[in-house]
């Protein structure tokens, strides 16, 4: 379905229903650039979607889970390498009221006394991945429920299915907008082909575009902000 012509975004889909040409055949036609040859090639405006994609998953990732078994002994667990952050841990999995850890810096004091805490270890470079560290031994056999936040999937092809809720997807074309925007003002400062005057044009577009993504980006945050959090009911072992 093609975006609304006020730029709100696309009209309510299943999650994971559309795929990423039909958000680039948004962005085309808002850029009226459907000229032989196109100023923006196909490849071009896939980079800038997973451009915005990176952007959109700094602030809103995607939340996912891993059931992970716990060993004799083992009080350290990799989690998958695109981590960025654990929400919560329930311990036993399937415990009725469900039962979660507490999270505590490993390098406190009372994470060492704790009797069930947790800390989430980040990955900040290459040599390791992001880790649980509990403060306890677990039951051999047990599973630790870990719920996490992860980026969301880019796109290798135009057929890919995005992972960024649909209602979301006016972000990501209001992003591109804006990153084509940029690309012409950094080609006409690099070669500049007619006066100030362009230059001038080319960068408050730029910002005016900025500005408009921004702006939808906010309006979403804000929305998420002012939602009720949920209880997890039951305490730690």
């Amino acid at each position: 379905m093609m975006s609304n012509s006020y730029g709100t975004g696309r009209r309510a889909e299943a999650a994971g229903s559309v795929i990423a040409a039909a958000v680039l055949a948004d962005c085309r036609a808002a850029l009226a650039d459907a000229g032989q040859p196109p100023t923006f090639s196909d490849a071009g405006l896939q980079v800038f979607l997973n451009e915005a994609i990176r952007e959109y998953s700094q602030h809103l990732p995607r939340v996912a889970e891993a059931a992970l078994t716990a060993l004799a002994g083992v009080r350290r667990y990799a989690l998958p390498g695109d981590a960025l952050a654990v929400l919560d841990v329930a311990y036993p999995e399937g415990a009725e009221p469900a039962t979660y850890l507490t999270r505590l810096p490993h390098k406190g004091r009372a994470f060492a006394a704790a009797p069930a805490a947790y800390d989430f270890l980040p990955r900040h470079d290459l040599t390791s991945p992001p880790a649980l560290l509990l403060s306890f031994d677990p039951g051999t056999g047990a599973t630790l429920l870990v719920r996490y936040t992860r980026p969301h999937a880019a796109v290798a092809t135009a057929n890919d299915y995005l992972t960024v809720p649909a209602g979301h997807h006016h972000v990501l074309v209001q992003y591109i907008l804006f990153a084509a925007a940029r690309r012409l003002q950094a080609a006409e400062q690099a070669a500049p082909t007619s006066g100030s005057l362009l230059m001038g044009q080319l960068a408050a577009n730029a910002r005016r575009l900025e500005l408009a993504y921004l702006n939808a980006l906010n309006r979403i945050l804000t929305q998420r902000s002012g939602e009720s959090a949920v209880v997890a009911w039951g305490g730690g072992r």
